[in-house]
């Protein structure tokens, strides 16, 4: 009934309390796709044990690490074969009752494509987090609609807020309909870090989606520097620029939050324009994306830099003139 898909790279220190919160889950109609991507740590070494162990368990080594999460979540999808499919992220572990509570939500409604729980937030050594839940980021967009559960048409949630918030922040929270990913085609392997986000959002763009408010899983936050390192190299702007074109072709978003997506965008990109050195060609296709959005995007982007210019007393300009300046003498001398 349920894959079980655990995408791994360098996660050994996790696998164990991971692999058991899966196997010893109350329901049990379950195979389970190890996946790993390479490791240089004695993931292997754990895997292998737990395989030998337990029939259910297929063991899939790739020979180069492939570079993508979402390469693996392809991957491990076509190899499932289960009615319904479970991307368990190999850091993070789940309650005994997450796939019994989720695969009874789905059973309940077939127009359901995606059902997904609540999660406990922990560190590396899985104490709770000052925040310890999602749903002070929920209660951002909308007060009171993720204190309960509920189900609802996917495509009015996408219209109301995946403009501006991914509302599926972790991946192992969910459970999918295996024909419904089948409808909707892989998740784009040409993001780095937003790709889980359009996934969901082309998701719900056909199916209904059912969300449990009790806590089901628990994420676990690393001190890692990936998504600083997007900001830095420009990356995280060219795809906010691809996420809000691909947003709207599913119809007219909200516009409040659609306007604090464009503001948001406006203030990071002047940002690493000031304080980063992105590549010219990013910065322009970044421009690029959004013109192809708004015709009149230029006249908005000059409008708003004055402003953010202004709020920082020119600061950022001076900075800006100065480090072409340097970069001039530099090419000079040399």
């Amino acid at each position: 009934m349920v894959s079980v898909i655990i995408p791994n790279y360098n996660h050994a220190r996790y696998l164990p309390h991971r692999l058991d919160s899966v196997l010893n889950q109350t329901y049990q109609q379950l195979e389970v796709i190890l996946l790993d991507d390479c490791s240089t740590d004695n993931s292997r070494e754990v895997l292998a044990r737990y395989a030998q162990a337990d029939s259910r368990i297929r063991l899939v080594y790739n020979d180069q690490n492939s570079g993508s999460t979402f390469k693996q979540w392809n991957k491990g999808i076509a190899l499932a074969t289960g009615k319904y499919v479970w991307l368990a992220e190999s850091d993070d572990y789940a309650a005994p009752d997450f796939l019994a509570t989720l695969v009874t939500t789905l059973e309940a409604n077939e127009r359901v494509g995606l059902a997904y729980s609540n999660s406990y937030s922990v560190d590396e050594n899985e104490a709770l987090m000052p925040v310890p839940t999602w749903e002070p980021f929920l209660a951002e967009l909308d007060a009171t609609l993720w204190k309960h559960d509920f189900t609802q048409s996917g495509l009015a949630l996408v219209h109301r807020f995946l403009s501006y918030r991914n509302i599926i922040p972790n991946a192992s929270a969910v459970l999918l309909r295996r024909s419904t990913l089948a409808e909707v085609g892989p998740a784009d392997e040409s993001f780095k870090i937003m790709g889980d986000w359009i996934f969901w959002a082309k998701i719900l763009a056909v199916s209904d989606v059912s969300y449990v408010a009790r806590p089901l899983n628990y994420f676990r936050s690393h001190r890692n520097n990936v998504r600083s390192k997007t900001l830095v190299n420009g990356t995280a702007l060219v795809e906010t620029t691809q996420l809000l074109g691909i947003v709207r072709q599913y119809g007219k978003p909200d516009g409040g939050f659609y306007q604090l997506a464009f503001q948001q965008l406006l203030d990071n990109w002047f940002h690493a324009l000031v304080y980063y050195q992105v590549p010219f060609g990013r910065h322009k296709l970044a421009y690029q994306n959004m013109s192809k959005l708004d015709p009149n995007f230029r006249s908005l982007f000059l409008q708003n830099l004055g402003r953010f210019l202004l709020r920082n007393r020119f600061s950022g300009l001076k900075m800006l003139v100065g480090d072409k300046l340097k970069r001039v003498i530099k090419r000079a001398i040399n």
